[in-house]
């Protein structure tokens, strides 16, 4: 029907849901479609486009990008709800980039407005909450009661999503005070409310931060985080699979459809013809449909198969070490028991040497905590192998801002320096090792180094072969070089 301001309306609302979806780049090209609709800059639905893109190249953590969509929404509308909520993007924008006086200053402008006591109820928690947590972050004094003010908007609005929010903040606020209860009864309470909507995430989130507190039923909490995380994984692919499948196939038959209505016109003289010729575009598109159909089923079986051998793999490789390394010594025990001229202490140590070897091989396979916290996780690896014969620093970590990484990305980077700083602990006899991390032209590179016993000739094999496929899987490159009494090097570097 020509009608350009439904066009419009429509593309936008497939702009939001392809954002919800995860199909960020198949948002924005639909998004900048809509706008090549807009010839009026009053248009409503401008304001919405715009800020649908800031989501997106928030939601990819491209906050400069996002900063500059989210402003051109503010200048194209003049609803006053909106213009707040742009300005608050625009806010949490500035504090994800640490650029936290640019974001207090927006957030103290809105809150002190005349039009703040007009907006609802749940867009002021918000506002107060960001607010005060965005000063807590800068190291500006501030007080639990701010933070509880929102939070009793929230509970009387019924917000289960704020009240999840609010619970976070005071839990980070009561913990950096070293008020331990506090911050783990806040926790718990973020927990139950999150059960109680069924929402995965939050209820990850709550799971993430009970870990950091001692609990008795620690474990539980991890088993269900790791379950959790691979729901989600799951949920997401399975989304974005199906949402990939129905956008191919319905651009599919928007081809053909387009090619069958010239093949009609052009033969409209020629009846049976034309006739045919349908007949034949109707069975191609049936064949393309029924093809996308099956090779949809194909991906999902053989990815299912891989993930199958993937966990194989990982289960003979546990089983043959466990074996190799413990059947043994628990034979050798055997004998001592029944051998009584062997002294108690030797015995002990035998049966600790067992229970470190079990440890050391539960550690380096425990899951890796990904995502915004992943920095602290590493830090955490190289306090662990730092003790009094051996001190293990970092430099440039903070820097290379590797809580952006991709999850893979940021796996490959701890199983790589967690096998070097194994092998260090078993072979090199090292007091010092120094991981550098750097960042150039958008590759990350890492360097370790130890003052080790060395090698005389390296032979990669092993542990140094593992490092190497790991690197590989993600399109680096990694090299080692050693030599006698001059301790042991390896670099690795790809592309953020």
């Amino acid at each position: 029907m020509k009608d350009t301001l439904k066009i419009i309306r429509r593309l936008t609302s497939l702009a939001k849901l392809e954002s919800d979806f995860g199909l960020f780049y198949k948002s924005d090209s639909t998004a900048l479609t809509a706008l090549g609709y807009v010839s009026i800059k009053g248009n409503r639905s401008l304001s919405s486009i715009y800020n649908c893109l800031g989501i997106n190249h928030k939601k990819r953590y491209d906050y400069k990008e996002a900063i500059n969509w989210y402003k051109k929404a503010l200048e194209s509308t003049e609803d006053e709800e909106r213009r707040y909520r742009y300005k608050n993007n625009i806010a949490n924008c500035y504090r994800e980039l640490k650029q936290y006086d640019k974001s207090i200053s927006i957030y103290k402008i809105i809150i002190v407005s005349n039009y703040f006591k007009e907006l609802p109820n749940i867009t002021r928690a918000r506002l107060i909450d960001n607010y005060t947590y965005t000063k807590w972050l800068k190291g500006d004094k501030v007080s639990d009661l701010d933070f509880l003010m929102a939070l009793k908007i929230r509970k009387e609005e019924k917000d289960y999503k704020g009240m999840c929010a609010s619970y976070s903040h005071l839990s980070d606020y009561y913990n950096k005070q070293n008020k331990k209860n506090e911050a783990k009864s806040y926790v718990l309470k973020m927990l139950k409310v999150a059960r109680k909507t069924k929402n995965k995430k939050e209820i990850r989130d709550a799971l993430a931060k009970l870990l950091l507190f001692k609990t008795e039923k620690k474990q539980t909490y991890y088993k269900e985080f790791i379950t959790l995380t691979e729901d989600l994984e799951r949920e997401r692919a399975i989304t974005q699979n199906k949402q990939i499948a129905i956008i191919y196939r319905v651009n599919e038959i928007t081809i053909e459809a387009q090619k069958l209505e010239k093949k009609a016109i052009e033969n409209k003289l020629l009846a049976e013809q034309q006739k045919s010729q349908k007949q034949l575009w109707i069975f191609t598109v049936i064949l393309t449909i029924l093809s996308s159909i099956v090779y949809f089923f194909y991906k999902r079986e053989k990815n299912k198969k891989e993930k199958a051998i993937e966990v194989y793999n990982t289960e003979t490789r546990l089983a043959k070490k466990i074996h190799d390394e413990l059947a043994n010594d628990v034979y050798a025990v055997m004998n001592t028991l029944q051998n009584t001229s062997i002294t108690d202490e030797r015995l002990l140590t035998r049966v600790e040497k067992i229970y470190a070897q079990t440890r050391d091989i539960s550690h380096e396979n425990s899951p890796v905590l990904t995502g915004e916290h992943f920095e602290n996780f590493l830090k955490q690896l190289f306090l662990d192998f730092t003790n009094d014969r051996c001190k293990v620093i970092h430099k440039g970590l903070q820097e290379a801002n590797i809580n952006q990484l991709a999850k893979e990305k940021q796996i490959v980077v701890y199983r790589a320096l967690q096998e070097l700083l194994v092998n260090m602990k078993k072979y090199s006899e090292a007091t010092l090792v120094l991981i550098t991390f750097s960042v150039e032209k958008n590759k990350l590179s890492i360097t370790y180094q130890d003052n080790g016993i060395g090698v005389e000739k390296l032979s990669v094999k092993n542990g140094l072969l593992n490092m190497e496929i790991r690197i590989k899987s993600v399109g680096g490159f990694i090299t080692f070089e050693s030599k006698q009494e001059k301790g042991f090097q390896a670099k690795f570097h790809f592309k953020k």
